[in-house]
């Protein structure tokens, strides 16, 4: 079995957000999270082309040097070109604090900025869409 080959929700491998160079990977649950409820929204699968970046990957790519893939905040979704301006709204919908197409390119960065929240989940509760984001000093 390749590594980080895993199920992290119901429709995202780990995979899917590590690095392409070394597959290393920081994943933000709050990204996780809206993924996850974009692709209900939007009706159809998100192909990632791109997740977590390490630094020297960033660079290779000519990535912002405070870029959010860098801290697992970011994902690449590939977009038709005509679709863009209709995905973002989706994407904004779900709470998503950055998005940037790339026209022609034919995908969308989506970002968060988060919130040091984390996910807290009751000891009987296992379904990761069940998870309430927990701000972080507030009681859990």
């Amino acid at each position: 079995m390749q590594p980080n080959n895993i199920f992290v929700s119901p429709h995202f491998r780990l995979t899917e957000f590590q690095c392409r160079c070394c597959g290393c990977v920081k994943l933000h649950p709050e990204l996780l999270v809206k993924l996850e409820r974009l692709r209900d929204a939007w009706g159809s699968p998100l192909l990632l082309t791109s997740g977590f970046r390490c630094e020297k990957h960033n660079k290779k790519v000519n990535g912002a040097e405070a870029s959010l893939h860098l801290l697992g905040q970011a994902a690449d979704v590939v977009v038709l070109e005509e679709n863009q301006r209709e995905f973002m709204e989706a994407a904004e919908k779900e709470g998503f604090d950055q998005f940037i197409p790339y026209g022609k390119r034919n995908f969308v960065h989506l970002g968060i900025f988060g919130r040091d929240e984390r996910i807290s989940l009751p000891v009987n509760q296992h379904k990761w869409e069940m998870a309430v984001p927990v701000h972080a000093g507030a009681a859990a």
